[in-house]
């Protein structure tokens, strides 16, 4: 027996000897953040477990020769699969796990969010590590220009003035919604991105969709939507602080904390940073804090609740001032065919410039003109001071895979505005900065006996124009899937927004008081000259609301059918606006009429016998009645999956825009003698390329936009007084191509490319009529604009990435971007007379070079992040913003620059 029992085992060994094995193994990471996933489910072939361990590593032993399927799981992630084939020695498998957002998370039905090779739209991803790895302490929207169509500036320089444009569509044209709410200013579509400083910490994903893109909301998407998703619940706690530093002064300090999934379906995220220091331009300081908390609480299986907040309070000072190309750089003139010499002559002998003089020459593009000194100390005119806190409440319910009610309830509360001068102040032609220390000494010695016999009087001081606002909103939608092919969603959008406009005084200067008698309703004359003496906070020059209400309705149906995904998208929705001035005379309100802008101080009016004062029960603020406007959308495409690499798609839309309140009443409370809606139609045709290694995109568009807005109400002077007026029939069309790529040459070196070739141009003229308070004609404007590029956004963009990993968690990143075909801004109504038609002037191009790098490693349970960049290396000046002047030509614009090179340094410490 002993003898059969040897025999068998040495059988037995020798089988298993036979069959070597050898260890399968690797490490599962996060897609966003790429840090190790502890406690991962890792199974091969369904029988065999690991849990990966601190550093994310799991093992199995295997045997030689063989082939396995690995499948990965863990909460808050997309479960993983994958065929793995082992040969004669141990083999190396990483896992990697993308995100899901129907875990612990909003719903992605109220973010709109666009899907590959589905959603029938062109669209590109922004991660949460893209930005880690390459924003640095600029402002958000810069990291977008390597995305097609994408035109981002810094403007003047300072901390939160950028600006985007997409298409060609400024940013008063491109909706921006941060989780799933709309965030452009009710009154004129504005995006201010200082208000929203603490968005790069906080951010998961920007989705940038170009053209009408994917969202159901009636809302101003003619160029595109910014789909901005803050971070929800993470899988598991972390907490980190991160330093930044950049060359030029400014310093950022920020912190997170995400506790994950807590006991009772519980999760909780914070994080918070402040910023300070300078800013690139002279005098542009910056002084910000953000925070942002969410909590979210799953009930069962069905519900969850979200609560959160985020803000930004901040002040910044600001450059706002575009200058001639000589004052700023002699050779960039130079380049542009300018006359130097002759530019600087004409700015040193022009009073209301004096920026520079031949003999001092170019100032450099750090000048600042908008500032000057007073007791030694720096004093910028113009700063920007603002917080605008946004709550968010939502619930989504899902009882089953069916059905979903998704409601997002929200609350936005902003108090801030910007500062400059009453008076435009003289000049110093040697600094060329504003002689502000003139205007101290002579505030702080004035005396204005009728005023006062010891208070002095600032017959010129810093005066703020505030912005305040009150905005509540709620969004909700029902999606209901009809069977496997059949999905509909339909919802409900209602908004009320309240802005107070006013000026303030904000520094006297040196002096007590200054004088004001803009309110017509303020007492006056001798005994009351008390009234006219404003303090610091006081309210000066006008006065007045503008209330916007919003009620709409959005439905969608989606068609899916094995390679066929299809969508019809439409939406109603109505404007009500009206305006309240509280300087303007007021108007007394009867039963059978309304006398508006009747009584102010003193004045009385005589009506069915009786007499009636500003102090009448029947008086009351200068109020329009409210004008409504019915706008709607409609949206479809298809998308078909050719292969399972190949894709394309068409979408086709029209939206009828409601006008914005600032072409709808002008500042006398008198409607625009005609508004009309703007009219949008769009095609777009798309095709998608996707494989392990390789992926691109080809997106041709089309989209006629007519009745385009001013960027600015204009005015006109005329002997009776001056009038606003609005432009219709102002049209134009954009068209292009775009093209995207990206191209994982190994698993350590990756390449991106983008080019776009686009032709904006406004194809018409108008003839537009001003009319008096009375609403009688006192001028007319005959323009036209016929074939004149549209100004402030590059028509031609190239841009590439090479990104190596030089060892693991070690890597460098070099980007270059170009930019051209890129025309000045115009105003039509220059375009009169002999300038009709006429082309703008066409900046010069440039292109820029980038460098970052980071690195990645742990001691203990402590991970260090190291990351920096080099912004402009070659230190190029360069042209990103112009006005046309008079002559169209380069010698008579007016430009901002870009700023030179700066270095940007990071550490980041988290658990």
């Amino acid at each position: 027996m002993k003898s059969l029992l040897f025999i068998f085992c040495l059988f037995i060994g020798g089988a298993v000897f036979s069959q070597e094995t050898v260890t399968l193994s690797g490490v599962v990471t996060d897609s966003e953040t790429n840090e190790p996933i502890i406690d991962a489910v890792v199974v091969c072939d369904s029988t065999i477990k690991a849990i990966s361990d601190i550093n994310g590593k799991y093992a199995f032993q295997v045997v030689k020769n063989s082939k396995h399927t690995i499948t990965a799981e863990y909460y808050g992630f997309e479960n993983y699969k994958a065929e793995v084939v082992v040969g004669n020695a141990d083999y190396v498998h990483n896992v990697t796990l993308e995100s899901s957002d129907n875990i612990i998370d909003e719903v992605e039905i109220v973010r709109d969010v666009a899907k590959l090779r589905e959603t029938p739209i062109a669209f590109s991803n922004i991660t949460a590590k893209q930005i880690s790895e390459d924003l640095g302490t600029r402002d958000l929207p810069m990291i977008l220009n390597s995305t097609p169509g994408v035109y981002a500036t810094e403007q003047g320089g300072g901390s939160g003035d950028s600006r985007i444009s997409i298409r060609g569509f400024d940013q008063r044209n491109v909706a921006v919604l941060v989780d799933g709410v709309p965030v452009n200013d009710m009154e004129n579509g504005q995006v201010y991105w200082s208000n929203w400083d603490g968005l790069s910490d906080i951010t998961k994903t920007i989705q940038v969709q170009r053209g009408l893109g994917a969202s159901k909301l009636a809302i101003t998407s003619v160029g595109g939507t910014m789909n901005i998703m803050t971070k929800g619940i993470d899988q598991k706690f972390g907490v980190h602080v991160k330093q930044e530093v950049n060359s030029y002064g400014l310093y950022k300090a920020s912190f997170g904390l995400n506790t994950g999934m807590m006991k009772g379906n519980w999760g909780i995220s914070l994080a918070g940073s402040r910023k300070w220091g300078s800013s690139y331009a002279d005098a542009t300081f910056d002084d910000a804090w953000s925070y942002f908390f969410k909590v979210q609480k799953k009930f069962g299986k069905h519900h969850l609740l979200t609560f959160g907040v985020n803000g930004a309070p901040q002040s910044h000072g600001q450059r706002s001032t575009k200058l001639p190309v000589s004052v700023v750089d002699e050779k960039l003139a130079k380049q542009t065919g300018i006359n130097y010499t002759r530019q600087l002559d004409s700015v040193g002998n022009t009073s209301n410039l004096y920026y520079t003089t031949a003999s001092i020459g170019a100032r450099g593009n750090k000048y600042n003109p908008n500032y000057g000194m007073i007791n030694g100390d720096v004093f910028n005119e113009k700063v920007n001071y603002f917080h605008k806190p946004q709550f968010n409440l939502s619930h989504s319910w899902n009882p089953n895979d069916k059905f979903n009610w998704t409601t997002i309830a929200y609350l936005s509360v902003g108090k801030g505005g910007g500062t400059s001068m009453k008076n435009t102040p003289a000049r110093d032609t040697t600094t060329g900065l504003y002689e502000f220390q003139k205007i101290y000494d002579q505030n702080s010695t004035s005396i204005s006996s009728l005023y006062s016999t010891t208070e002095h009087s600032s017959s010129n001081y810093l005066r703020s124009a505030n912005n305040d606002h009150k905005w509540v909103g709620v969004i909700t939608s029902v999606s209901y899937k009809v069977n496997k092919r059949i999905s509909t969603l339909f919802g409900l959008d209602a908004r009320y927004y309240r802005g107070s406009h006013y000026q303030t005084v904000y520094d006297l200067m040196g002096g007590d008081y200054a004088i004001d008698n803009s309110d017509k309703n303020q007492p006056k004359g001798l005994g009351n000259l008390g009234y006219a003496m404003k303090r610091v906070d006081d309210k000066v020059s006008y006065y007045n609301d503008a209330i916007v209400m919003w009620g709409g309705a959005f439905g969608q149906v989606e068609y899916k059918k094995d390679k066929w995904s299809t969508f019809l998208t439409g939406s109603l929705s109505e404007t009500g606006n009206q305006r309240i001035d509280y300087f303007k005379k007021k108007d007394l309100v009867f039963a059978d009429t309304i006398m508006r802008q009747a009584v102010g101080y003193g004045d009385t009016v005589v009506y069915n016998g009786r007499k009636y004062t500003n102090q009448s029960a029947e008086a009351r603020a200068a109020t329009t009645d409210r004008k409504w406007f019915l706008g709607g959308t409609i949206k479809g495409g298809v998308n078909y999956n050719i292969t399972k690499n190949h894709n394309v798609f068409v979408n086709v839309g029209y939206l009828s825009i409601a006008p914005k309140m600032n072409t709808v009443f002008d500042n006398n409370n008198m409607p625009f003698l005609e508004t009309r809606n703007q009219k949008v139609a769009s095609a777009e045709l798309g095709y998608g390329y996707k494989s392990k290694k390789f992926a691109a995109n080809v997106n041709l568009y089309y989209t006629l936009w007519k009745n385009k807005p001013p960027q600015y109400t204009p005015t006109v002077v005329t002997p009776d007084g001056t009038f606003s007026y609005n432009i219709n029939g102002l049209d134009a069309l954009h068209r292009g191509i775009e093209v995207d790529f990206n191209y994982n040459l190994n698993k350590k070196m990756n390449f991106e490319g983008v080019f776009t070739l686009a032709d904006w141009k406004t194809i018409s003229g108008s003839k537009v009529y001003i009319i008096d308070n009375n609403g009688l004609m006192v001028d007319s404007v005959d323009f036209s604009a016929k074939n004149v590029h549209v100004g402030d956004a590059a028509q031609l963009q190239i841009g590439g990435s090479f990104r190596y990993e030089i060892i693991k968690n070690l890597y460098v990143k070099i980007r270059y971007t170009f930019f051209g075909k890129n025309y000045a801004n115009f105003d039509p109504l220059a375009l009169v007379g002999a300038n009709k038609d006429r082309e703008s002037w066409k900046m010069p191009s440039y292109g820029l070079l980038d460098f970052n790098f980071g690195y990645t490693f742990k001691v203990s349970k402590l991970y260090f992040t190291l990351n920096g960049g080099v912004m402009n290396i070659l230190d190029k000046v360069y042209i990103t913003d112009s006005q046309n002047g008079l002559n169209f030509d380069a010698s008579s614009a007016i430009v901002f620059v870009g700023m030179g090179r700066r270095l940007n340094f990071g550490l980041k410490i988290g658990i």
